[in-house]
């Protein structure tokens, strides 16, 4: 996963000063309450939030995704915690919290990534154990009134101990990359064969011999997949390459699904780089994710568009397989 415009470590430092000192307090307490503290205090130094999400914006409603990582690798997994957003103002360096939290009692359910299984209902938040699937907690419908420097506090409940994990981001003033209402892009993306582009440039997953995997995510171009009137899934990823700790196999599960939909739907997947070690980017993909110089996102990506070539949804960063198998399956019927 490589990125545009984020925010610099600097930055991030600075804002996660101003809200340490924003929420520190202090105060007596008794033996059971310094042993809750103790426990929180340990889990708040093993674990921390990282803001999943790509792309906020002053707008919405949209999806808010936040991971509970640990120094070790390690992650929360399952059940519900609550969100508290706190907005700093325009520029870090001169943030001053507000009084009260912006939005408050935002309710995030966990979400595994792509081919990740879920821990059984009920179970979590707690510690990821054997080969559970990672994810993040999604929340859904928030809105950011202002741009800026936000931070949110992921209240949880881990082995009966409250505890507070708190994180920094940026909100923009609109929406970057393409979203839902948008026209999509009638996109002339690379298919196996295409002269002068490298096997790797289609899917960084081909073979040494040319063979690109998952035939049926490359034989159309989104152009002419829009052109046949079917509902189109369209997933932007780099399968070899992506880094993020979140990263699932989101373009296999788009493979399952064009297995599942058959000829109901089109499913496409564009390859983020066209040379990755050149840091060469597929044209293709910078229509999606890369619209104007000097603007970047992350990926992956997933968007699905209706029968008249319109957007009507769109996943950053963790898709689950069921939950995007769901949209298509209400488009399609």
């Amino acid at each position: 996963m490589r990125t545009g415009d984020a925010l610099t470590s600097t930055k991030i430092a600075g804002l996660l000063a101003v809200i340490a000192i924003a929420l520190s307090a202090c105060g007596g307490a008794s033996d059971d309450e310094t042993a809750d503290t103790s426990a929180a205090n340990d889990l708040s130094a093993a674990y921390g939030a990282q803001v999943a999400s790509y792309d906020v914006a002053a707008a919405g409603p949209q999806r808010f995704l936040v991971g509970l990582i640990g120094t070790d690798g390690g992650t929360i997994v399952g059940g519900e915690v609550t969100l508290d957003f706190t907005y700093f103002g325009a520029d870090p360096g001169e943030a001053s919290p507000t009084e009260e939290p912006a939005i408050d009692d935002v309710t995030a359910s966990f979400v595994p990534v792509a081919g990740g299984t879920a821990p059984p209902a009920g179970e979590g938040p707690r510690l990821r154990t054997g080969d559970e699937g990672v994810g993040v907690y999604e929340a859904t419908e928030v809105r950011f009134d202002e741009p800026g420097f936000w931070g949110v506090t992921v209240h949880a409940t881990i082995n009966d101990v409250d505890v507070e994990f708190d994180a920094a981001f940026e909100v923009s003033a609109e929406h970057q990359i393409v979203k839902a209402g948008d026209p999509a892009p009638r996109t002339v993306n690379l298919l196996p064969g295409a002269p002068g582009a490298p096997a790797t440039a289609v899917d960084s997953r081909a073979e040494d011999d040319g063979t690109v995997p998952d035939p049926e995510l490359h034989r159309l171009t989104v152009a002419d997949a829009i052109a046949t009137g079917r509902p189109t899934l369209i997933v932007v990823s780099t399968p070899v390459f992506c880094v993020s700790r979140f990263c699932g196999p989101i373009t296999d599960s788009v493979q399952a699904l064009a297995d599942e939909f058959g000829d109901q739907a089109n499913f496409v997947h564009i390859e983020v780089w066209k040379d990755f070690e050149g840091n060469v980017l597929n044209a293709s993909a910078a229509e999606w994710i890369y619209p104007e110089e000097g603007v970047g996102a992350a990926e992956p990506w997933v968007f699905l568009i209706d029968g008249s070539g319109t957007v009507v949804q769109r996943w950053d960063n963790v898709a689950n397989q069921a939950a995007v198998g769901a949209a298509v399956a209400e488009l399609v019927g």
